[in-house]
């Protein structure tokens, strides 16, 4: 529970379909969409910003500096960490499931994007949580580069790692049939309320309390001239 009524906090989420919420019907159910409903249960002006979509890769999310590599995917520039920080974020979520896998893409490959996707917010002193791999019906190789990369996200980033996997994955390293939303990809509502349930028990919440809001930038003189010319002499509606 929220104890302190007076601080609001901003968490920007990052990362591919499954942040984006496909899968959930109605867009509510989705992890992402659940999570911000309970925030605001804690403290009304609690916001989370979701600039994830479908199909993106580690790659998309690093920093917008980053040089480019050939047969790899450039920073978007609008959705990445860099972008995510501008935004004067509290926290980011960092939600990336399979796409690097189903690209092909190893472990020690993902790992060096998540490392650099963290480096990059832990120099603006915003505290990063990275999602583990989740399951997909993917061949024996990749579903063991899955659990391997599951692994290693678990021990390079410890309490900032949440763990996506354990909840919805069956023995075999699928997803389990009463998540799947029936691609063997995307997870059902069910599904969703679970990795919900996950980002809740976190603690992200309390580790931001405990730090307390990090500091927005004033308007500058000007912005706040226009804001006052604007609603001055222009009115919705005429």
């Amino acid at each position: 529970m929220q104890t302190d009524t007076s601080a609001s906090f901003r968490i920007v989420v990052i990362g591919s379909s499954t942040a984006a919420g496909t899968g959930a019907n109605p867009p509510d159910s989705a992890w992402v969409n659940r999570y911000r409903q309970w925030l605001q249960t804690q403290q009304t002006a609690n916001e989370v910003i979701n600039l994830a979509l479908g199909g993106y890769q580690t790659w998309q999310l690093l920093p917008s500096n980053s040089r480019a590599v050939p047969a790899r995917p450039r920073p978007d520039t609008a959705r990445n960490i860099t972008r995510a920080l501008s935004l004067y974020p509290d926290a980011v979520i960092v939600n990336l499931p399979s796409n690097d896998a189903a690209a092909g893409y190893g472990v020690d490959e993902q790992m060096r994007n998540f490392e650099r996707i963290v480096q990059a917010a832990d120099s603006a002193g915003v505290p990063v949580w990275i999602c583990t791999s989740q399951p997909r019906h993917f061949s024996a190789d990749k579903v063991l580069s899955q659990i391997v990369l599951r692994k290693a996200i678990l021990d390079e980033f410890g309490e900032r790692a949440i763990d996506f996997w354990e909840p919805v994955a069956s023995p075999a390293g699928l997803i389990e049939i009463p998540y799947n939303s029936g691609d063997g990809i995307h997870l059902n509502n069910e599904g969703h309320r679970l990795l919900f349930e996950r980002v809740r028990d976190q603690g992200i919440l309390q580790t931001l309390i405990e730090r307390g809001p990090r500091p927005k930038p004033k308007a500058s003189p000007l912005s706040r001239f226009l804001k006052y010319i604007r609603g001055k002499f222009f009115t919705p509606g005429k």
